[in-house]
């Protein structure tokens, strides 16, 4: 904090002087042009040498501070850095031999704390959970959050750390800072309530309720897309009922920010609800439920169909999506993604090509249209793709032996 104390008051000695530089030189060239103006005006000289000394002892004391403060920076990362390593030798010793502390913990070993709390499971993050607990940290936390007189940064602070802690008693408190009238800190709540309940082994019916609750705060539109997608991502597998509610009852962008995170997480959870939408009108709900079975490398045998017609979409990004999950048919409809390959777009082109090599012999269908294809983009991208897929394989290295093994080489008498 000292440190941090230091900085802020070099800013603003900074400040002060690039302001007063600034001012001296507005004043002398309005005092120049006052003078140029009246006839007869004592001699500007004196002005000139007094704004060049003046403003270059301002430069001068400028980029001395600046140096200052890059040096004090320096110090003040260094020795955090110090204090962190010397932190987490004792916290280690601590939690696994009952090494003694060098004292309470202050803020340096309780940053260094959490972060061992974070990266660390099994017996040796509980004990350090309760020493955080022991010390009164988890206490001071939630009388912050308890209190309405707190500022905004302490409230942002104390979420920041319970959301490394991952302290079942917690969840209460995270769970009302969703209502709180400040939009960073209802984003912050957002994020540690799910990344706790993502990670704590909640019992169903505890871990469904705060589940719900996360939903009932997303349902208020509350929060941005990216917040309410970076929630889902820390819920993982924990999140199946906020990802149900959502695909069943969210806006149309809602649902297409939750398929896009089903997609990046290559899981096939929900599988009906994602079917259901499939047929969506909303073509991004249609190319993203297509996302979802292309990332999880399978599609449904009732849902065969439905993709064949979705190859022939008149919206080229649902069509893409749907090439790309015709691979994963049984059978693969090499017929189709024949015709694909002439696709006026060449995205669908390339993803045709790239599925017919999933066809056993998709190698020589390719060559086939290279030559052959009635479409002469059809035939450029056939090229392509072979070309491609020969530069992919691994190459053979020979090991050439001689024929006859060499005579060696015997100095005479021996």
């Amino acid at each position: 904090m000292k440190g941090h104390r230091l900085l802020l008051g070099f800013g603003i000695l900074s400040l002060g002087i690039s302001l007063a530089l600034t001012l001296l030189i507005l004043a002398t060239g309005v005092t120049l042009l006052t003078d140029h103006l009246h006839l007869g005006a004592r001699s500007i000289w004196p002005v000139l040498i007094f704004t060049c000394v003046i403003g270059g002892l301002s430069c001068v004391i400028l980029s001395t501070l600046q140096f200052v403060q890059l040096g004090a920076l320096r110090d003040a990362e260094l020795s955090a850095a110090v204090k962190e390593a010397r932190w987490s030798e004792a916290l280690l010793a601590w939690a696994y031999a009952d090494g003694p502390l060098p004292g309470r913990l202050d803020d340096a070993g309780v940053q260094t704390l959490l972060k061992l709390r974070d990266s660390l499971s099994g017996e040796v993050a509980d004990r350090l959970q309760g020493l955080y607990s022991d010390q009164g940290w988890l206490s001071r936390d939630m009388r912050v959050l308890a209190g309405r007189s707190a500022s905004v940064v302490a409230r942002a602070e104390a979420i920041e750390r319970l959301a490394l802690l991952r302290e079942p008693l917690a969840l209460d408190a995270l769970q009302r800072e969703l209502r709180h009238w400040h939009p960073e800190i209802r984003a912050l709540a957002l994020l540690a309530l799910s990344r706790s309940v993502g990670r704590l082994e909640l019992q169903r019916t505890e871990r469904t309720s705060r589940v719900l609750a996360l939903h009932s705060a997303i349902a208020r539109g509350e929060f941005s897309v990216g917040q309410v997608q970076e929630a889902l991502t820390l819920l993982g597998g924990a999140g199946r009922v906020l990802v149900q509610e959502l695909l069943l009852g969210a806006p149309d962008i809602l649902r297409a920010a939750t398929l896009d995170v089903l997609a990046r997480q290559r899981t096939g959870m929900l599988e009906r609800e994602v079917l259901t939408l499939l047929s969506s009108a909303n073509a991004e709900l249609r190319a993203g439920a297509l996302r979802v079975l292309v990332s999880s490398t399978q599609v449904p045998a009732e849902s065969a169909q439905t993709v064949m017609d979705l190859t022939e979409d008149p919206t080229a990004f649902v069509r893409l999506q749907a090439t790309k999950a015709a691979a994963y048919l049984d059978p693969v409809p090499a017929g189709r993604l024949w015709a694909l390959l002439g696709d006026p777009h060449w995205w669908v082109r390339r993803a045709a090509a790239q599925s017919l090599l999933c066809v056993p012999d998709g190698e020589r269908l390719l060559s086939d249209a290279a030559v052959s294809h009635a479409d002469r983009y059809a035939r450029d991208i056939a090229r392509t793709a072979l070309q491609e897929y020969s530069e992919r394989q691994p190459k053979v290295a020979l090991n050439l032996q001689p024929v006859c093994s060499p005579v060696a080489y015997a100095p005479a008498g021996r």
